[in-house]
């Protein structure tokens, strides 16, 4: 009988016919099942990597939130009071407590939601902007302010004139030519120049130093888009910006050092202060959860319980949470 060749070819047989060597049907069907085994494990494997990839990014990006959160709130914290003599004078209804006096911070706490801070402090550390005067000093009720440099200085800053005992507040409302600064009383958005926000104001003397500055609110935005809850900074003189993304929550304890030891002991936390404990609060704890961008089909998982807030409903969002909270320092604490 003839033989196919190593090649595959016809060959003939012993009575000189032809015979045809190849692939049998079945062999070419278990050839096929094979690299569609081989085909499904590959893409199988693929999908868990993009997967799991995908999942590690968005964790990674909701600790990064939380990073960007700590390193711009923990530096307003600190920084609450500097420069500030005393408790300035403010128009009603910008702080949640109903008074209108702020001199480094203001809570605002909740039980069912996220809470909010206020927090208040002189903005001189840039170097463009360092502190001026006023040479000619500024009488009761003025609307502007002659100062020995307008550099730096804008419409719709937050400026602060003040000696060892007071400080007033105003809105810039006209681009500064020097050497004044236009205060416009009672127009500004938020009322800052109004003449009931200045009361008892007598007026400063010549010399008396004049800065920009930093007044702001931190709050969650989780009505805009409920879907991706949105860290906000107020910077209180137009509309608040986006801090961080998915962050669902921040609680805020503070430490009242009631007996005047320097030191903040367990019974010492509170999370709301009362207008008697202000002066005596020395330091802040921050708590924060962040969630990933987009929810897991087949994750389980809840927004924990936080200070004075309980835990919310179970769902399919992946968390990063400071659950301990980060105590940060208030380094100009008291009145």
């Amino acid at each position: 009988m003839g033989k196919a060749n190593k090649a595959g070819k016809h060959t003939r047989d012993a009575r000189g016919r032809f015979s045809e060597a190849g692939f049998t049907l079945v062999e070419v069907m278990t050839a096929m099942i094979i690299l569609a085994i081989a085909m499904t494990a590959a893409y199988a494997t693929f999908q868990f990597q993009h997967a799991s990839f995908t999942v590690q990014n968005r964790v990674a990006e909701a600790q990064q939130n939380l990073r960007s959160v700590l390193e711009v709130m923990g530096r307003d914290i600190r920084l609450a009071g500097y420069g500030i003599p005393a408790a300035v004078n403010l128009p009603p209804g910008l702080l949640p407590t109903g008074d209108n006096t702020i001199r480094n911070i203001r809570p605002l706490n909740r039980t069912t939601g996220a809470d909010e801070i206020y927090i208040l402090y002189l903005y001189d550390m840039d170097a463009s902007l360092p502190p001026t005067n006023a040479p000619l000093g500024m009488g009761a009720y003025a609307n502007s302010l002659s100062v020995a440099n307008v550099g730096g200085f804008a419409r719709g800053d937050l400026v602060l004139i003040r000696n060892d005992q007071s400080a007033d507040m105003f809105e810039v409302t006209q681009v500064p030519v020097a050497p004044t600064l236009n205060f416009d009383v009672g127009g500004s958005t938020n009322l800052y120049n109004s003449l009931t926000a200045h009361t008892p104001f007598s007026g400063y003397a010549g010399g008396d130093t004049v800065s920009k500055a930093r007044f702001v609110r931190y709050f969650i935005d989780d009505v805009t888009d409920p879907d991706h809850p949105t860290l906000m900074l107020d910077r209180m003189t137009g509309a608040a910006q986006p801090l961080a993304d998915d962050i669902e929550d921040m609680q805020v304890q503070y430490g009242v050092d009631s007996n005047g030891n320097s030191v903040i002991e367990a019974g010492e936390w509170t999370n709301l202060p009362n207008a008697a404990q202000m002066p005596q609060v020395k330091q802040i704890r921050l708590f924060l959860a962040a969630r990933t961008r987009m929810a897991e089909k087949g994750w389980q998982d809840a927004r924990p319980a936080l200070a004075d807030r309980a835990a919310g409903a179970a769902d399919s969002y992946r968390r990063r949470v400071i659950e301990n909270g980060i105590v940060i320092d208030l380094r100009n604490p008291g009145n």
